[in-house]
């Protein structure tokens, strides 16, 4: 069965179009530039770049310049948008498991940003930047998009999204915004990788997926925990005070992820992993349910 059925990809239509009534999603919330001219006029051109519409090719130009430009019109967006997925081990693990839910966040996102005649760069990481996808603009392009998530799966050894991000500026592409999907299981810590992004002129925002039973352990006693990361183990006794001490660090940890966004102006969204699906479709895609009309209405998912 695909991750992304026929049916939910009917629904993420539907709310984006409903989205875009009410704001959109404020993780793909942007300041648009205005565009002086008035209806349909060309107000500018820039030099054309992998995925442009090859129809907003103005040929008049090039044939003179002996260069591809496209052309701006009036009220025209013109920006780039990012998904960095976070493929490593770790997103293996969660019922369902965090990896599935961030491929469905990362081709709504991506769908609702196709919609809005923004180009898509795609980019999955773990120990560094792991594939990547050409980029795209336009929804007809949905297709090389779901295929591109279909293909993925969880890998590496560990996450390092400093690494990851220290690839990502270096290629030739402009800024904007860069949502981060990961469960942030980073040992050397996620805020440095987004200091990095926001140094080079990039908006970053955090999806950041939380698996409940992570807050909720149950084990004691003498047992063996391996890091499904690094695959290294060790023998623990666990007791109650040790249970005490690891739930009070799980929560210290979300707070400061908290803290570190609110104290920077990133947006943050922390989804968990068992959230049922309609629930986490509106939160990223920023619909409210009293304001969906009844054409807009999510249809039941096909499991």
């Amino acid at each position: 069965m695909p991750f992304f059925s026929p049916q939910l990809l009917k629904r993420t239509e539907l709310l984006s179009l409903s989205a875009a009534r009410t704001g959109g999603s404020p993780l793909l919330a942007a300041v648009r530039k205005k565009l002086p001219g008035g209806g349909t006029e060309v107000t500018g051109h820039r030099d054309y770049s992998p995925g442009d519409d090859f129809h907003a090719i103005d040929w008049t130009l090039c044939a003179r310049r002996d260069e591809l430009h496209i052309k701006l019109f009036e009220g025209q967006s013109d920006r780039d948008v990012h998904l960095l997925l976070d493929c490593s081990p770790s997103m293996g693990l969660g019922r369902p498991p965090k990896f599935q839910l961030a491929r469905q966040i990362a081709a709504a996102l991506g769908y609702a940003s196709l919609m809005n005649l923004d180009r898509l760069v795609v980019a999955a990481f773990a120990d560094g930047l792991a594939a990547d996808l050409p980029p795209l603009r336009h929804a007809s392009r949905i297709l090389r998009l779901l295929r591109f998530l279909e293909e993925l799966s969880p890998r590496g050894t560990k996450t390092d999204l400093l690494r990851a991000v220290e690839m990502f500026v270096r290629r030739p592409q402009r800024s904007g915004p860069v949502v981060v999907i990961s469960d942030l299981y980073d040992p050397n810590g996620f805020q440095r990788g987004f200091d990095l992004l926001r140094f080079h002129g990039y908006d970053p925002r955090l999806v950041h997926l939380v698996d409940p039973s992570d807050a909720a352990s149950a084990l004691l006693g003498d047992v063996d925990l391996i890091d499904v990361e690094s695959q290294t183990g060790m023998k623990v006794t666990i007791t109650e005070r040790t249970v005490r001490r690891y739930l009070a660090l799980v929560a210290e940890f979300h707070n400061a992820v908290r803290e570190y966004c609110r104290r920077r102006g990133i947006v943050y969204m922390p989804i968990p992993c068992d959230m049922a699906e309609d629930e986490v479709f509106l939160r990223v895609l920023g619909c409210r349910r009293d304001r969906l009309a009844s054409p807009f209405q999510p249809v039941a998912a096909v499991s």
